[in-house]
């Protein structure tokens, strides 16, 4: 019977040390799952071959990327997208920031489209 109940309680530390191992590598990893968020803005032509930004109203930029939708088909619209805002990543070329210069336009984050919703079909902000 003792040998029964150390078994169980062996069992129970092994079984808890997993959970907490796999909770402290997920906390140390420091990746948690972005949130997903709504943005209303009219889409426009980036300046690469086939990207499409969202032009928000006080002229924040999203770089936006699907695998789903066809973006281009909205060019000119006033959308709402749902999906995930990723920050921009520091390392930018001297090529892209002296473009983002010229033009004055800064993409604040790369965004997943998951969801399209055309509010009209022109942009007028």
């Amino acid at each position: 019977m003792k040998s029964l109940w150390m078994k169980l309680f062996a069992t129970l530390v092994f079984a808890s040390s997993l959970g907490l191992s796999t909770g402290l590598a997920q906390a140390q990893s420091g990746k948690e799952r972005p949130k997903v968020v709504s943005v209303t803005g009219c889409l426009v032509k980036g300046d690469e071959p086939k990207e499409v930004w969202l032009a928000e109203k006080d002229g924040r930029i999203y770089g936006l990327e699907s695998s789903k939708i066809e973006l281009n088909a909205h060019l000119g619209h006033k959308v709402i997208v749902r999906g995930y805002a990723l920050p921009e990543g520091k390392e930018e070329t001297v090529e892209e920031a002296q473009k983002q210069h010229k033009t004055g336009k800064r993409e604040a984050a790369d965004f997943r489209v998951l969801t399209l919703k055309m509010i009209r079909t022109t942009c007028t902000h």
